[in-house]
This record gives structure tokens, C-alpha cells and sequence, in this order.
């Protein structure tokens, strides 16, 4: 039984965790909270190394491209990719909500039991000007220590960038950047070995505690917002067909490893160097590329979160009977694409920014507090959309750039070597 269970593929690994821990929640109950400590336990040595591995993984790729109009090249089509996806995911929430009217016949006495709580997040009163500010550190070892990944991509772009207009004068530290990259990925494929354990602990706890109770209260909204995400994950298809001009079906294949990971622990840091091992080895994607857009994409794509927001403000507008105007639906898709940006990275990040979203188009920010009663599930299902969202973007752009390798892409083979963690490589 050990050695059959120790043939089986990590993505296999994934999913049979994944099915124990939801028949053990059940069957156990609330003892199986006890199996919580297993997933903290992951996530908690996840978090350890992910602020530093996306500090020096984002200076890596930039110095790995040589030339600054090459650079210059690879930040603009990635700042159009994540700007197109997320409009398209803000488009296909409000569209979705729109037809299936998941608040219509809700009570909107729901929302006077939360009026007036402190609990509110206060970040539902932030600005886009506030928010856009937030961006730039005022102490990056602030950043670092408090999670704000956003920021810390903004210092690591910027050191990057000055490392890569002085090659020849900063060598060394170019080095040193490169070769910790490199030791942040040996050390986080030691982490992911217990991926299936952490997935087993995660799951049993969230079905013990959570149940299903609250998916009937508000099971609509959820479908909606599934079926939102649905049509999202096809889109990505069809833009790999006719941007790129591959089959997407090598790329739903060959990414089941991390959307399963992504779904299990809904973090999409758990799910960064099994993604770029998954874009290197098995879609053709190049070290360059997938090295500079991939933390960069994880930090400013979140497509399911976009989802997530706009079809929670209509939602709340059909509960109230609000009507929204032209100008209010510009504001919403502004608002909800800064609001997956900046919530991008934040644990509950994307239900943080829900307020700042509602507060925008004038509804109560009390919402917020309904919503995170089904916010482990929505979270869930939108994290796969994140991490798939970052994929296609990936691959889209270095299809583009005439780096990527449509042989191994098409191929049922992946690279021999595991080049990521090459002692020789970036040195």
C-alpha cells in the first residue's frame, strides 16, 4: 500500500488527500478539528519563505533579461494581460449576476443585524487614491514583516530594474539575488513533499467546522458566482486558441497539480514554484518569462477575485432594489480590478476589499459580514481561477515573445531535468 501510494503523481497525491479529509470532516465531525494542526503546519512553512522567494525570484527574471528595451517589452504586455483578463473577469461577474439575480427574494433585513459592528473591515472606507498610494513602502522590512506582498513586489522591481541598468558594477549582487532564488526553490519543494498531508489536515478541519449549512442560506450567490468562474476558466481556453494560436487542452491538462493545490489551501502562495515547474517542464514556457511574470502575476492577476467582488455588489444591489447607473458600473470595474490588485497575496484579501468595492457604488459595507459566511467556498473556487488566470498569462506572453516551446507544450513528455533548481544555472 506505501509503495502504490508512493507511485501515484503529486497532483494524485493532492486529490486522494483531498477526499479523505473531506470523509474523515464528515465522519469525525468536530474531532477531526484535531487534523487542523497538519494544514497549519503547511501553510505556516508556505508563509515562512514566500515573502523572500518572491523578492529575489522577481530580481531573478529581470536580471535574467539582459536588455532594458527587452524588459521594457515583457512589464507592458504584462500590465495589458492582467488589465485584459481582469476587466474580462469583472465583465463576466456583473453578466452572470445580472442574469441569474441572485439577490432578488433576499431580505435585505438580513444586513440590520450587522449594522453598527466593529467588526467591519476598515478597509472598506479606503480610496483609489489611498489605495494606489499603498502600493509604495515607506519601509520595506515593514512590508516584509506585515505579508504585503504588493509592496514587497514594488521594492523587488525596482532593485531589479537598477541591478539590470548596472550589470557590470553589481555582478556580485546579481549573483547573490540569483542564487538565493534558486536556494528558495530547492527549499520549497522539500515543503511541497508534504503538500498532501497539509491538504488532508485543511480539508478535514474546513468541512468539520464549516459544514454545508450556510451554502443553503446563500447557496445562489455561490452558484453564481461558480458558474462565473466556470466561464472564466473556459475564456482562458479560447484566449490561448486565437492569441496564441495552440490547443488549450495541453494547458487544462497539464495545470491540474496546482489547481488542485490552489483549491485545497485556497493560497495561491502554496501554489507558485509547483506552477512555474508546471509552465517550465510541461507547457514550454521559458525561465525568463515564467521567472518575471509569474510572482508578478500572482501579485497583481487575481481574475477569481475580480469575479468574486463584482457579482457580490450586484448581488447586494438586487437585495436592496439599487439600480445601477452607467457611471456606477464604470466605478464598480475600476474599483473591483484595484480591489483584486490590491487584495492580492492578503489572507481574506479579496473580502477585505469588498468593502471598498461596496462603499464605491454606495451600497452598506455590512455586506461584508454576510458574505464571509461563505467566504471559505467562494475562496476556494477562486483561487483556481487566480492561479490558472496566472498561467494563461504566462503563456500567452511568451508565446508572444517567440520564447516559448510548442513542441514540449503539445507533447505528453515533460523536461528530464528539473532546470529550475540547477546548482550551475543564473551564476
Amino acid at each position: 500500500m506505501k509503495l502504490s501510494f508512493l507511485r501515484l503523481s503529486p497532483w494524485q497525491k493532492i486529490l486522494l488527500a483531498l477526499v479523505l479529509g473531506a470523509i474523515v470532516g464528515v465522519l469525525l465531525g468536530e474531532d477531526s478539528q484535531y487534523f487542523s494542526c497538519f494544514g497549519v503546519v503547511f501553510l505556516n512553512l508556505i508563509k515562512m519563505i514566500t515573502i523572500p522567494m518572491i523578492f529575489f525570484t522577481i530580481i531573478y527574471g529581470i536580471t535574467n533579461i539582459e536588455t532594458t528595451q527587452g524588459l521594457r517589452r515583457l512589464s507592458i504586455k504584462s500590465i495589458i494581460t492582467f488589465t485584459f483578463t481582469s476587466f474580462l473577469a469583472v465583465s463576466v461577474g456583473i453578466i452572470v449576476s445580472m442574469v441569474l439575480k441572485p439577490g432578488v427574494g433576499i431580505s435585505k433585513t438580513i444586513l440590520d443585524q450587522f449594522k453598527g459592528s466593529q467588526s467591519v473591515p476598515k478597509v472598506g472606507s479606503m480610496s483609489i487614491y489611498e489605495t494606489l498610494i499603498d502600493i509604495i513602502p515607506t519601509n520595506i522590512f515593514s512590508a516584509m514583516v506585515s505579508g504585503h506582498i504588493l509592496q514587497v513586489v514594488m521594492f523587488a522591481l525596482f532593485i531589479g530594474a537598477i541591478l539590470n541598468t548596472a550589470r557590470s558594477e553589481c555582478s556580485e549582487v546579481i549573483k547573490v539575488c540569483q542564487q538565493s532564488a534558486i536556494l528558495f526553490f530547492k527549499v520549497i519543494r522539500s515543503i511541497m513533499r508534504l503538500a498532501p498531508i497539509g491538504v488532508f489536515g485543511y480539508i478535514a478541519a474546513i468541512v468539520a467546522t464549516e459544514g454545508i449549512g450556510i451554502l443553503v442560506a446563500l447557496g445562489k450567490l455561490v452558484a453564481t458566482i461558480g458558474i462565473g468562474c466556470l466561464i472564466q476558466y473556459l475564456l482562458f481556453g479560447v484566449l490561448i486558441l486565437f492569441v496564441s494560436g495552440v490547443s488549450p487542452i495541453p494547458f487544462y491538462r497539464k495545470i491540474i497539480e496546482p489547481q488542485l493545490l490552489a483549491f485545497a489551501t485556497s493560497s495561491s502562495k502554496a501554489t507558485l514554484v509547483p506552477l512555474m515547474d508546471v509552465v517550465e517542464t510541461k507547457l514550454g514556457v521559458s525561465k525568463q518569462s515564467s521567472r518575471f511574470i509569474l510572482p508578478l502575476s500572482a501579485a497583481l492577476n487575481m481574475d477569481g477575485g475580480a469575479i468574486y467582488q463584482s457579482a457580490c455588489a450586484v448581488f447586494f444591489a438586487q437585495m436592496l432594489g439599487v439600480d445601477f447607473s452607467l457611471s456606477q458600473y464604470v466605478i464598480l470595474f475600476v474599483m473591483c480590478t484595484l480591489a483584486s490588485i490590491g487584495g492580492a497575496g492578503i489572507p481574506g484579501g479579496v473580502l477585505l476589499f469588498l468593502g471598498m468595492v461596496l462603499n464605491s457604488v454606495g451600497l452598506p459595507i455590512e455586506g461584508v459580514l454576510l458574505i464571509a459566511s461563505v467566504d471559505r467556498f467562494l475562496d476556494m473556487m477562486t483561487t483556481v481561477i487566480n492561479v490558472t488566470g496566472c498561467a494563461c498569462a504566462t503563456v500567452l506572453i511568451d508565446h508572444s515573445e517567440k520564447t516559448m516551446d510548442v513542441k514540449l507544450y503539445t507533447s505528453d513528455n515533460s523536461k528530464r531535468v528539473r532546470n529550475m533548481s540547477d546548482e550551475h544555472e543564473g551564476v
